[in-house]
């Protein structure tokens, strides 16, 4: 049997790794979907009150929502998008996310590649600490990711469109430290979920300052857009 095509890609690292980077250069280079737990469960929340309920009601000091709801979302994401490349970012972020999600594939005879990002702490925290977003410019369901161009005439002013930049609430103190944290922790099960996914890829690229692109290089990766089999 040839081993089935990418067509997923989980994109995973640190706060401040670039995730949403190359998510975007694979959005832009192969027309990929582009998933994110908060966006889903905030954009879902304004038609499905058991999900509305679900997010206003989390304790989780980071906002995370229960594994079977995000996985029930990631499904979701997965299933409206037949045909294309689905992109995952900073998804699963557990063990128990990465369980369901490799039986999900398997289910769906859809080949996962793992694109790992890291840098070293002082990179991360010196992203983090001069990261800027615009929530005019990117109105995104549960809050702006994306670093905005500052206005270098009017600072603390988005280059765009004028409005006042702000600091994302989990880029600052306790909160940054945590997501990192949790990520560190995480990462081993993850690893270990996937560990006898034998069709699945898994590739470690550094974004420090002066590595090679790593958006540039996911794409060298994964050259052209998949085609899918269906199940027989």
């Amino acid at each position: 049997m040839n081993a089935l095509p990418t067509s997923v890609v989980a994109v995973l690292g640190p706060p401040a790794s670039g995730k949403t980077t190359v998510a975007d250069a694979l959005a832009d280079a192969h027309g990929a979907a582009v998933f994110r737990v908060r966006e889903a469960a905030h954009r879902m929340a304004r038609t499905e009150p058991i999900i509305a309920a679900a997010v206003e009601a989390t304790a989780d000091p980071l906002g995370w929502l229960p594994d079977l709801l995000a996985h029930d979302l990631a499904r979701t994401a997965l299933d409206a998008a037949v045909g294309r490349l689905v992109v995952l970012e900073g998804y699963p972020g557990n063990r128990v996310q990465a369980q369901a999600l490799a039986l999900l594939l398997r289910a769906r005879c859809r080949r996962l590649s793992v694109i790992e990002l890291t840098a070293r702490p002082g990179t991360l925290a010196a992203r983090l600490a001069r990261r800027r977003v615009c929530a005019v410019c990117d109105p995104a369901p549960g809050g702006p990711r994306r670093q905005a161009a500052t206005d270098a005439s009017r600072p603390g002013r988005c280059g765009a469109c004028g409005a006042q930049l702000s600091v994302r609430d989990t880029d600052r103190g306790e909160k940054a430290e945590l997501r990192q944290a949790r990520y560190t922790a995480n990462l081993p099960g993850v690893r270990a979920a996937f560990a006898h996914e034998t069709e699945m890829a898994w590739h470690r690229l550094t974004t420090d300052p002066g590595s090679p692109n790593a958006a540039a290089c996911v794409l060298t990766l994964l050259p052209t857009p998949p085609r899918e089999r269906t199940p027989s």
